[in-house]
């Protein structure tokens, strides 16, 4: 069962949690390599009625910032927001319930790539390069206590 204390999913203290998990995590640090680019993440509709964006940079294998954008759901200035490919090396949407499926292992990460509910923008060439180091991020991201 988890603590009650623990922050909930895609909330700023779970961001802050994640990313103290993805910096100390030795199997995501291995896997994750010299890897140095961001990659967004989009959840749409969380639980407090917001669109939540976070943007990781990862320099080394280490995310060094993170750019979170909270707006009251549905965000139009968030949903129509272009991607720019330059900035970041791919971005996941993906409504709420999707992502804590992907959470608790209900649907694994090449299945969620081909819902229809999940967007992803970006390269398919390099993101399917880099697929460990999505799976590895989704794999911490399930190990950080948390609710829903």
């Amino acid at each position: 069962m988890a603590d009650t204390n623990a922050p909930r999913y895609w909330t700023p203290e779970f961001v802050e949690e994640f990313v103290e998990a993805l910096n100390t995590d030795e199997t995501f640090q291995q896997t994750a390599g010299s890897f140095s680019n961001t990659i967004v993440l989009r959840c749409l509709d969380t639980p407090d009625g917001e669109d939540v964006s976070a943007a990781y940079t990862f320099q080394e294998g280490k995310v060094t910032d993170v750019d979170l954008w909270i707006d009251e759901a549905p965000s139009e200035a968030m949903r129509s927001d272009e991607f720019d490919s330059s900035e970041a090396l791919a971005r996941a949407t993906a409504p709420y319930e999707l992502w804590t499926k992907l959470d608790r292992g209900e649907i694994g990460v090449m299945k969620a790539l081909s819902s229809s509910d999940y967007d992803i923008e970006g390269s398919m060439i390099r993101i399917m390069s880099n697929i460990s180091v999505f799976r590895g991020m989704n794999e911490v991201a399930s190990k950080v206590e948390k609710t829903y």
